[in-house]
Formats: C-alpha cells, sequence, structure tokens
C-alpha cells in the first residue's frame, strides 16, 4: 500500500480524531485550497490557482475514436446527460460516504429541476494486475452500473447496491472511467483480443479501432428507457454532458509517482487521456473529493482541479455573477450538499 509522505506515522493520531471531522458534509461544500502542490502534468509544481495549461490533440495510448461527438448538432439547453462516476474503493475505515444514498439523491434532484434530464452510473476501483503489489484485489477499472436513462426507478434501483470496498492502496483508475464512459473504448489488459471480467472493460459498441479489434460485443443496450446512443453510457444527440467524478483518493497518475500496468491495447488511460476525451465530446467536468485524508494530503484535490482547470470547468461559486471557480466540490469526507452539486452541474452544463 503505497501511504501519503508522513501519513503511517499519523494514523493512530487520525483514528483518534475521527470523531473531530464533520461527517455529514452538511456545512456546504467548497472549491477549497490543493492542500498542497503536487507535481503537474509537465512534472513541475501545481500551485492550485485557476490556470491551467492546455492539452494537445491527442497523445501515444489515447487510442480509439472518442464515438461521443455530436458531430456539431447544436445543444437543447434544457436537455441535461449527467454519468456520475464513483469511487468505491477505500484504504481506510474511518469513515465513508453512504454512496448509494448520494447518488439516488443527486439523481432525484437534478430530475426535479424541471430539465430533461438524463442520468447513468458507474463506478470505479483500479487496473487488477497479476503480480502487481499496487493493483486491486478483485477491483475493475471501470463498471458501468446504470446506462443514461431518464427512469427515477431504474436509477434507484440499480444505485441501490453501491457500497464502498477495501481497495488495497491508495490511487485509482478515475482517468480510465472517464475515458471509458465518455469514449466507450473498451479495456483489455492482456491485450490478447478477448474479455477477462476479472480485469478487463467491453466497449460500448464493438469497432475495430477498440481495445478488442471489435472482437467483443459491446455493452449498449437501446432497450433502456430514455437512453441514447452516443459512447460510452448512451449520451442522446444534442444533449449538454457533463462528467461528474467522485473521488476517494488520489487518481493513479505516472505524474505523482504511480506505477500504470502496461502492456494493455490502446494503453492505460492517463491524465491527458481524460482531458482529451472530455474536450473532445464536448463534455462538461466536475470534481467531487470525499477523500478522508483531503486535510493533509492535497492530491486528489490538486488533480481535480487540473482537470477542471484544463477543460475549462467553471462556475460562479460565490454569486458575483462571473464563472471564475473551479468545478471542483469538497464535502468534508462525504459528498457536497445534493442543492450545492446541482448548482454546479447546471452552471457547466450552461441551462441554470
Amino acid at each position: 500500500m503505497r501511504l501519503p509522505p508522513l501519513l503511517p506515522l499519523l494514523l493512530p493520531l487520525l483514528w483518534l480524531s475521527c470523531s473531530d471531522y464533520k461527517l455529514n458534509g452538511g456545512a456546504g461544500g467548497n472549491t477549497g485550497g490543493d492542500g498542497g502542490g503536487g507535481p503537474g502534468p509537465d512534472g513541475g509544481a501545481t500551485t492550485g490557482d485557476d490556470t491551467g495549461w492546455r492539452p494537445t490533440d491527442d497523445e501515444p495510448g489515447d487510442g480509439g475514436g472518442d464515438g461521443g461527438g455530436d458531430g456539431g448538432t447544436p445543444v437543447d439547453p434544457e436537455k441535461i446527460d449527467v454519468v456520475v462516476l464513483v469511487d468505491t474503493a477505500y484504504w481506510y475505515d474511518c469513515y465513508h460516504p453512504e454512496i448509494d444514498v448520494r447518488v439516488a439523491e443527486l439523481a432525484e434532484a437534478l430530475m426535479a429541476t424541471g430539465h430533461d434530464v438524463g442520468f447513468a452510473v458507474a463506478t470505479f476501483d483500479d487496473y487488477n494486475v497479476s503480480g502487481q503489489w499496487w493493483a486491486a484485489d478483485g477491483g475493475r477499472p471501470y463498471t458501468l452500473v446504470q446506462q443514461l436513462t431518464t427512469d427515477l426507478g431504474a436509477i434507484r434501483s440499480s444505485t441501490s447496491a453501491l457500497e464502498m470496498v477495501w481497495g488495497g492502496d491508495g490511487p485509482g483508475s478515475g482517468y480510465e472511467a472517464i475515458v471509458q464512459a465518455v469514449r466507450g473504448r473498451g479495456y483489455d489488459q492482456a491485450c490478447d483480443g478477448s474479455y477477462d471480467s476479472a480485469r478487463d472493460v467491453k466497449p460500448w459498441q464493438a469497432a475495430g479501432d477498440d481495445a478488442f479489434g471489435g472482437g467483443v460485443h459491446g455493452v449498449q443496450d437501446t432497450s433502456v428507457a430514455g437512453t441514447g446512443t452516443l459512447a460510452g453510457v448512451g449520451f442522446r444527440t444534442g444533449a449538454a454532458k457533463v462528467v461528474v467524478l467522485a473521488v476517494e483518493n488520489a487518481l493513479r497518475d505516472t505524474a505523482y509517482g504511480h506505477d500504470l500496468p502496461e502492456g494493455a491495447c490502446l494503453g492505460a488511460a492517463t491524465s491527458l487521456d481524460a482531458e482529451n476525451a472530455l474536450t473532445s465530446a464536448g463534455a462538461a467536468f466536475v470534481g467531487i473529493n470525499a477523500y478522508e485524508f483531503q486535510d493533509i494530503d492535497g492530491t486528489p484535490q490538486a488533480q481535480l482541479r487540473s482537470l477542471a482547470a484544463n477543460t475549462g470547468a467553471l462556475w460562479d461559486e460565490d454569486g458575483d455573477g462571473l464563472k471564475d471557480d473551479l468545478a471542483v466540490l469538497s464535502g468534508s469526507w462525504d459528498w457536497p450538499p445534493v442543492d450545492q452539486a446541482v448548482e454546479v452541474i447546471l452552471q457547466v452544463a450552461g441551462v441554470e
């Protein structure tokens, strides 16, 4: 298990101090600072401000078409498609959000706004690579729990079984989750063209440029109520797309010294892959930081802020009429209040 610096020495104190933290997040989230700079995408230090470098068009390992663009179709101002990507892995057992409740609450609140809302849910843990100390024990890099639907009952049913599980080590496959949700390219760890349910991810639709070279059936289900056809969760043509990433720890990132699996077809997703996937599909980003040690380890906050800055994910947090705050919320060991999450989603979607 890779722990944040000095954290092993502080664990006993943290265990005793759990009661000092507000566990319900009821006082309101905040964008917060980055909790201390970490290495940026270029190897330099991050400062946590609202500026950021901009991604190039592509990079090695990005692979595959995005499949998520609308081909220039105008966005319907009342039509919003939201996919929530939930980190289900924890590595310390003091407190963890009731993610089944949080996701359902968010779906209910969004659908109560009067907008035409489609909602999808996916989870991520980590890559499951045999023989690697850092790999997830039984975890998967991405699982589509609920294809995009307008049926609130289906969302409630599919999310009722969501729960936190032991993750092994800290960093998780959040960048991979973004790429899969937006591009639906699939993930073939052994690059053998066959699907292994313990470690691989099926594509949205079988295609020659997916991770399996078109040899594995996709997960798309056209019978789902209100769904669309666009990769990788069923985005609807013309809808404003919003990707919400809720993390319980850092994102697996070589810029922070984390290992990535080798040998996978199309490669394992990087931060730049995630940024390119979001921008090429015209999808807005919202980050939620529910990391239990965010007060002493700023890595997840810095990574979420970098994603927001590099994809132009901004909102008006202070109500001054200017969208100049990064769309990253923190709930103090929990998700932020649902009304705040709804507000930032509507703002980044441009439909507030």
